[in-house]
């Protein structure tokens, strides 16, 4: 193909691209990246395979989901499987203001980022990481019906904050929850992003979009805003070079969307998994988790832990309820 040609194929094997979350646009770009040949795909994500991800999510099973694979693993196995020749690092981990440079350098900085998220507080973290590290981020976000897109590239153009100086506020913006996802538009905009990031890999920067696209694909509607003069001077970000997101400390327990479980932080504490496991009874134990069933007020509930003390509790969406049965079992 005359856009990659083999100086495109070559930049590409000699890349790295890291996408956070390997929900719904996750799974698409990096089933692409990898089928192109990117050398590195490294992934990162934090949650269990459900039934309900697999309408959306091309890279899981229902075996996946009835095991509740972690989605990390889950991708890497079928992303290896599609291509070899390609290495696949994964993270079982939630992106956060305590690991995400670590997460970012340990394995050397990668060429572009990649954003598989479904929150905007984890997209403000990436894109403070992004211009603090001067790394190119590929925005994305899909939601019912409607699908956005964007490439910030610091230096030579605005950023996410530019665009939205702040989140919005808690119960304004419909969730996955609420308002569900359309398979096919995930798949279009994961489509985008693998287009733009094999650009930003290739070097080829002045095909990068340099708009915010956004459609509807029930109404039929399509808009680009053109991003070229959006930079503000007085970006906190990167106008002022403030990180506020990446230096925020203290994720508190939060509601997963559309699973009916809460994920407890277990901050930067280590666990020894098989230890713990041990002194459960009835847990499974593998080398990344240990998951069974616990009993708290007459009730039970799967609880779920991975090495770096984070659990996700099924069965509830009571954070304070999760927090109390994260201590007495997890006890950290």
């Amino acid at each position: 193909m005359s856009h990659i040609g083999e100086d495109g194929q070559r930049k590409l094997s000699e890349s790295h691209a890291m996408i956070v979350g390997v929900g719904a646009l996750g799974c698409v770009s990096a089933d692409l990246l990898v089928r192109a040949g990117v050398g590195i795909v490294t992934i990162v994500d934090r949650d269990l395979v459900e039934i309900s991800n697999l309408h959306r999510q091309g890279l899981y099973s229902e075996a996946d989901a009835i095991e509740k694979k972690p989605k990390a693993v889950a991708a890497r196995d079928r992303l290896r499987a599609a291509n070899s020749g390609v290495e696949v690092r994964t993270h079982i981990a939630d992106f956060t203001s305590e690991n995400a440079l670590s997460l970012i350098e340990g394995g050397g900085v990668p060429d572009v980022l990649i954003d598989g998220t479904d929150n905007f507080e984890t997209r403000f973290l990436i894109n403070d990481c992004s211009v603090k590290l001067g790394v190119p981020y590929v925005y994305g976000g899909a939601i019912s019906t409607q699908g956005s897109a964007a490439v910030f590239v610091p230096g030579s153009g605005p950023c996410l904050r530019c665009v939205q100086p702040n989140p919005p506020k808690p119960g304004t913006q419909a969730t996955c929850e609420s308002a569900g996802v359309v398979g096919a538009v995930s798949s279009i905009i994961g489509s985008y992003q693998a287009a733009e990031a094999m650009k930003v890999l290739m070097g080829q920067m002045d095909r990068v979009m340099g708009s915010m696209l956004s459609f509807d694909l029930w109404e039929g509607q399509r808009t680009r805003v053109e991003l070229g003069d959006a930079k503000d001077p007085e970006c906190p970000c990167c106008g002022k070079g403030a990180f506020e997101f990446l230096e925020a400390r203290g994720a508190p327990p939060q509601a997963l969307c559309g699973q009916h479980a809460v994920q407890v932080s277990g901050g930067s504490s280590m666990i020894d998994l098989r230890r713990l496991g041990a002194g459960l009874e009835g847990f499974e134990v593998k080398d990344y988790m240990i998951r069974g069933m616990v009993e708290h007020g007459g009730e039970r509930f799967e609880l779920t832990c991975f090495a770096d003390g984070r659990a996700i509790i099924n069965g509830t969406d009571d954070v304070g309820l999760a927090r109390v049965i994260y201590s007495r079992y997890i006890g950290i």
